[in-house]
């Protein structure tokens, strides 16, 4: 396998008279055999810091190392990407649709002319381990979204690369397997102790694959660390949005308290603000009839508004009592009824403290 280092990369293009820095002077370190997520909006510039990666860009400045060897440099490419001994999934899968399911796995083996002895036993091994081999024979429209998509895994595995690069692989599937295919990577990804970077905008690629990650934001690193830290520790209201869904709603400091309408949240540290942005997860959040729950903070009385069910939790956006504009996004493991008014509770602890700029303050 390989360690890879980047180091103050910079990409800038140039359209018109217009310029864009799409990766600006970002710095990074994946070691051998492990797993590292690019998290970031569309457009921040995290796709085209994996094609610089892989060799497909050429960098405006900063430099690329595979192990201690130089592979990308100011305005060259020193190591062609058909030398990396790279493997880049990308989004829409590019397959073939000429070919069967087996000739798009032997395809890159044909290419380097190995025998044909040796391509059949790859493929059957990186087939019966996907679990695809009953589909071999087939061409791509006569397979479904998950099989296509474990193929295009097959190609990008069978010539045993250093590097696998995972550009949004699962955005293309249906809800119900992007998880069985998040898993079968993961499971791949250590098997084969492979070192892995993987692209995308929803956190549940890069909390199911990854160990750490890296938040990305306009052409910049914003974050990076390990991806429970980050989810729990956001420096900013932009990367907590990143990171899941959380609630973000203006407060007033009190003297012991922050008061959301007739909400309020007990609070006694000692900050040099009026007013904060207080962010909580919904899965932090309960609402109850009963006074008291266990672990939590009664903040005050809320009203239901809506009452939803997604992939086994109710998700509830309810309001205080004294201002329906104010609304709360909660999960709940009980269906509760609309129109219901009930007692809202917090994790203190969970709880984040935003200035008006967005700053991590607390």
């Amino acid at each position: 396998m390989v360690k890879v280092k980047v180091k103050d990369l910079t990409k800038i293009f140039k359209k018109g008279k217009n310029i864009v820095v799409a990766n600006d002077k970002i710095s990074l370190e994946v070691d051998d055999g492990a797993t590292f997520g690019i998290l970031g909006e569309s457009g921040g510039g995290k796709t085209t810091l994996l094609r610089q990666i892989a060799g497909l860009e050429i960098p405006t400045d900063g430099y690329i190392y595979f192990d201690e060897k130089v592979v990308s440099a100011p305005n060259k490419i020193i190591v062609e990407p058909e030398n990396r001994n790279i493997s880049l999934v990308f989004q829409n899968w590019a397959l073939y649709p000429n070919m069967t399911i087996y000739d798009n796995i032997a395809f890159p083996l044909k290419n380097i002319k190995m025998p044909k002895s040796e391509i059949d036993k790859r493929v059957t091994e990186i087939s019966e381990t996907l679990n695809i081999k009953q589909v071999l024979k087939h061409y791509p429209r006569e397979v479904s979204g998950g099989q296509m998509q474990r193929a295009a895994l097959a190609r990008a595995l069978v010539k045993n690369p250093k590097l696998l690069l995972l550009d949004e692989p699962f955005s293309n599937l249906d809800a119900q397997i992007r998880d069985s295919a998040r898993a079968l990577v993961r499971k791949i990804q250590k098997e084969l102790s492979l070192t892995t970077i993987i692209v995308s905008h929803d956190p549940a690629d890069i909390f199911s694959i990854a160990e750490d990650a890296g938040v990305i934001v306009r052409g910049k690193f914003v974050q990076i660390g390990n991806v429970s830290e980050l989810y729990n520790n956001p420096i900013s209201e932009t990367v907590s949005k990143l990171l899941g869904d959380i609630n973000t709603v203006e407060g007033e400091v009190k003297e012991k308290a922050i008061v959301i309408g007739n909400l309020a949240i007990p609070f006694d540290k000692k900050i040099d603000l009026t007013e904060v942005k207080v962010g909580i997860r919904p899965e932090d959040m309960r609402i109850s009839q009963a006074e008291i729950i266990k672990n939590y903070v009664n903040i005050g009385k809320v009203k239901v508004k809506v009452s939803s069910y997604s992939a086994g939790i109710f998700k509830l956006i309810v309001s205080p009592i004294s201002d329906e504009s104010i609304e709360f996004s909660v999960n709940s493991e009980t269906h509760i009824r609309s129109g219901i008014e009930a007692f809202l509770f917090i994790r203190p602890e969970k709880m984040k403290l935003f200035d008006s700029n967005g700053n991590r303050i607390m």
